[in-house]
């Protein structure tokens, strides 16, 4: 009885041996697997690490030493980095303030922090980063990550960008000053015919021995109202011409009728142009420069059009109606005509900058127009209709 049970126990001594055996070797082999994994996981970091396009450094968080960089940094701060106090690499303090800025918001939200900076490079080139601020985690530690992704290139195209719309601004506005001093020569005629009558009336009445204090005062008024109203055509000539793009509260019914009353009194004959607002003391904040030429270059358009009808035949009467009111904070303004309208041949492409169907034309009003609302978050559409086209410009009223 006893040998049975020790040959049983035996059994199983051999038995647990063998599953211990068993699982040893699986183990191992999990080991092994778990190593290897580990192995190409850390190698396959680090070839992203040493291959990135991008500059990476990696710092201590307690003391911002510099822990790990790799070849990409060398482009940014051009020497081995490593061992180094990670903020005093930069030698402008805004920059400094924003590296410590970054690193004090990581920590407290968790999560990776960007913003924009300016940097000087190797062979002292100007460098346009974004820089990337991460926790990094690693053997039961905290470092900081910073990556560094170069815009330079992007920033000069959009500087280029920016050039070339203040080029076609500036040329879109050679165009409409030479409509605009055309409009003033054209009612300059008015005041002047009336200065030369009453001097010539003058000249009459002192023949005759009718000049009193009563006739003076008459003809000097209404010679100083003819005179004021040639200058103040002139300042705002001069106004419009003036570069600056300073915003103001600018009202939007009564800069309409300013520019209506100045440049567009005396309109070609059978020609109208009506004007009426829902809320004449409706404002926005704008460049008023910027506003003028949106409303010039639609009237303008606008005219063009009519005429062109004229002379054809196919209309006697031309007639412009301009409208404003405030909708959903939005100011609208809608300027319609009877010029025939927009064909659909070219409707998709009349606010492409160069783009224009007139014989002398250079395709710069209406893109103009479209790039200077975009700016002020604006927008403009238009709509045929059974005589002609109506554009719809939206501004918002709220300053942005």
């Amino acid at each position: 009885m006893q040998r049975n049970k020790k040959i049983k126990n035996e059994e199983l001594m051999v038995d647990n041996q063998e599953r211990i055996q068993g699982f040893n070797q699986e183990l191992a082999k999990q080991v092994e697997y778990e190593i290897a994994q580990r192995m190409f996981s850390d190698y396959f970091s680090n070839y992203l690490f040493e291959n990135s396009l991008n500059p990476i450094v990696i710092i201590r968080d307690e003391d911002f030493k510099v822990i790990k960089s790799n070849s990409g940094a060398l482009e940014i701060f051009g020497k081995e980095i490593v061992g180094l106090d990670f903020i005093e690499l930069f030698s402008n303090k805004k920059n400094k303030e924003s590296i410590l800025e970054g690193i004090y918001k990581a920590r407290e939200s968790k999560k990776r922090q960007s913003f924009k900076m300016q940097l000087i490079g190797k062979n002292n080139q100007s460098l346009s980063v974004i820089v990337s601020i991460s926790l990094f985690y690693y053997m039961q530690k905290v470092d900081l990550c910073f990556t560094f992704v170069d815009i330079s290139d992007i920033v000069n195209l959009e500087k280029e960008l920016n050039d070339k719309r203040a080029m076609l601004a500036q040329k879109s506005k050679m165009e409409e000053m030479g409509k605009m001093l055309g409009n003033i020569a054209h009612q300059w005629k008015q005041p002047l015919n009336a200065l030369y009558l009453l001097c010539q009336n003058f000249k009459e009445m002192n023949k005759f021995g009718e000049i009193n204090a009563e006739n003076i005062e008459k003809y000097i008024n209404t010679m100083l109202g003819q005179i004021q109203f040639m200058s103040k055509t002139i300042e705002e000539f001069r106004e419009f011409y003036n570069p600056s793009k300073a915003k103001e509260e600018v009202c939007v019914y009564q800069e309409i009728k300013n520019i209506l009353e100045l440049f567009y009194r005396l309109v070609d004959k059978g020609i109208s142009i009506e004007l009426s607002s829902k809320d004449e003391k409706m404002q926005i904040f704008a460049s008023k420069n910027e506003f003028w030429q949106i409303i010039i270059v639609l009237i303008d358009n606008a005219l063009e059009a009519i005429k062109a009808r004229i002379q054809k035949g196919e209309i006697k009467e031309g007639n412009i109606k301009i409208t404003c009111q405030n909708k959903q904070g939005m100011c609208i303004i809608k300027v319609g005509d009877n010029g025939g309208g927009i064909c659909a041949e070219v409707a998709n492409r009349i606010f492409e900058t160069y783009f224009t169907t007139k014989e002398n034309g250079n395709g710069i009003g209406l893109s103009m127009v479209k790039m200077i609302l975009e700016k002020m978050r604006g927008d403009i559409t238009f709509a045929n209709h059974k005589e002609g086209v109506e554009f719809e410009v939206k501004i918002p009223l709220h300053r942005g």
